[in-house]
Order: C-alpha cells, then structure tokens, then sequence
C-alpha cells in the first residue's frame, strides 16, 4: 500500500534578527528596495520578451501560454546578456567610490 504524501507546512515568520550591512540602518533598508525593484523589473522584461515572442509567432497571448513557454538557448542566452548588462548599469560603482576604497590612507578594502 502506498501513503498519499503529506502536506507539510512551514511558519511563515522568519527568525533572528535581519543581516546588517552598512552602520546606517537605512542604507540597508534602502539596498534591499533597489534589491527588490530590480528584480521585479528583469522578471518583468523577460515576461514582456516572452509575450511579444508569442506575438511574433502568432500564438494567442494567454496566461497559459506564457507560463508554459519554454525558451530556445538562443532566447536564453540573449536574455542573460540583457540581463547582464542590466545590472551592471543599476549597480555601478562610481568612479570616485572605488578611488576611496583603495586610498591606503582611508583603509583598503579588497
């Protein structure tokens, strides 16, 4: 006889205290809503990308057919380079920031 499998339920708290990165508590607060945005906008891109491939190939746009839509490694690859350079560009460093972290009179860092 075979068991139908059970449902396991997690707590949907979290525990412990949140990692702090910066001194000023709002940076991080700060970091993690760029964090978040930009991956609610690549997750958006590549929605809108499928959509407009399904367009082009004359397949009717339903939320079936996006769900299901499985990308050719072409498609992969050209949306890895996007995405690529996506980030690069939000999560810059400015130039004069990098100057300042490898100023031996201000502390290196790595």
């Amino acid at each position: 006889m075979s068991k139908a499998p059970t449902e396991v339920t997690l707590p949907r708290t979290t525990r412990g205290k949140r990692p702090v990165f910066f001194d000023d508590p709002s940076i991080d607060q700060m970091m993690t809503f760029v964090i978040e945005l930009t991956t609610e906008v690549a997750v958006l891109r590549e929605r809108l990308d499928t959509v407009e491939r399904l367009l082009d190939a004359g397949v009717p746009v339903t939320r079936e057919a996006i769900e299901s839509f499985q990308p050719q490694a072409a498609v992969n690859t050209e949306r890895d380079a996007w995405r690529d350079a996506y980030l690069k560009r939000v999560f810059r460093m400015h130039p004069t920031a990098s100057a300042q972290t490898s100023d031996p009179e201000r502390g290196s860092s790595p």
